[in-house]
């Protein structure tokens, strides 16, 4: 293939805030990606709450969920595509990231939600999605889906970090021998549940975090999380966060919640980083637009690290426009995950395409 296709990425994750779309030319080469148009949908209260019960959610109720959740993602991307068609015509491609329904690379495997043959029926658009299944059953963790794509598109970087409702980190060369990534700690997840217990869906620009006090107590009880004495490859699930969300609900204000909580991931993430190269940090994710948490995260950085903030856009679609790319080297044959992220036997080529795609 000569010229770059057009794919359609979505994403939706742990935070269940809404839906992203993202439009992107990808291709030939592998670092070559252009983010041409981006937009997020929000979730409806009632979306939100289905949404956040699937951990706890038996066959017949998830089914049930994912039948309404397709529909409503088809609609979506039927109304976001007929605008950006206008501009910049047809995608080839989409990819799609489902939403999680449960991920335990160690028990029953991993699922994400949405029927992706019939949305390729429905759009009459190929749709790749189920990118994690290849890499589990070849012994890999399945996640995190992002750090070959940071590896090939952000090579500039020492580091990239998605703020997301989980905080995972992609380390690059120089700065580790080879590319790692894993899970490091909940983020998104933490801090809109402390919001919620003062009657906000989120902590807008960290400003209640900002006016609490640090917990000693539940600052050390959350040091004491068993994940972090894993070693990696390791990955992280919403239903994973309970021991930190008890901790940190019993601290009696919730804007001392936050600052603890905020405190913890800080110093958490400076940890990961110990005995590393330094270099430049890449922030993305909606926790980037958290004023106190990135400040809080310059300020326990080890020595000779920086951080980077990008435009608005790839903070936001970042994740949606690496499910573009993931979809164009699946269609492709190519790799998706690298077995010195994941664990996995050997680098897999993941995901499963639906529909009709000739690689050219």
């Amino acid at each position: 293939m000569t010229e770059p296709a057009l794919v359609l990425g979505t994403m939706s994750g742990t935070s269940c805030d809404g839906l992203d779309l993202a439009l992107c030319a990808v291709g030939p080469a592998p670092e070559n990606l252009e983010l041409l148009a981006f937009t997020s949908v929000p979730y409806s209260a009632d979306w939100r709450s289905r949404l956040r019960s699937l951990g706890q959610a038996d066959a017949q109720e998830a089914a049930s969920i994912e039948q309404d959740w397709t529909l409503w993602v088809a609609d979506v991307i039927k109304g976001t595509r007929r605008d950006w068609e206008k501009i910049h015509g047809v995608p080839a491609l989409v990819g799609f990231s489902g939403h999680t329904w449960y991920h335990e690379p160690g028990g029953r495997g991993t699922r994400a939600m949405g029927d992706a043959a019939w949305l390729a029926q429905t759009l009459g658009v190929p749709v790749v999605a189920d990118y994690r299944s290849a890499d589990v059953e070849a012994g890999g963790q399945g996640a995190p889906l992002v750090p070959l794509f940071d590896a090939h598109v952000f090579s500039g970087y020492a580091c990239c970090v998605n703020l997301g409702g989980i905080l995972n980190l992609t380390l690059l060369p120089p700065a580790a021998d080879a590319v790692r990534a894993w899970d490091v700690a909940g983020c998104n997840l933490l801090l809109n549940r402390q919001a919620m217990r003062a009657g906000s869906a989120f902590d807008r620009n960290g400003q209640m975090s900002a006016r609490g006090q640090v917990s000693t107590e539940a600052r050390a009880q959350l040091d004491g999380w068993a994940f972090l004495a894993q070693k990696g490859p390791k990955s992280l699930s919403a239903e994973d966060l309970a021991p930190l969300h008890d901790i940190l609900d019993a601290v009696p204000l919730p804007e001392d919640a936050l600052a603890t909580a905020v405190d913890w991931i800080a110093s958490t993430f400076a940890s990961a980083l110990e005995g590393h190269a330094p270099g430049k940090v890449l922030l993305t994710g909606g926790g980037a637009f958290n004023g106190h948490l990135v400040e809080q995260m310059a300020a326990h950085l080890p020595d000779a690290w920086e951080h980077t903030v990008p435009d608005v856009m790839w903070v936001d679609g970042k994740e949606a426009a690496a499910f573009a790319w993931l979809a164009w080297r699946t269609a492709h044959g190519q790799t998706t995950s690298l077995a010195s992220v994941t664990g996995a036997h050997s680098d897999i080529c993941g995901g499963r395409v639906f529909g009709n795609f000739a690689a050219s």
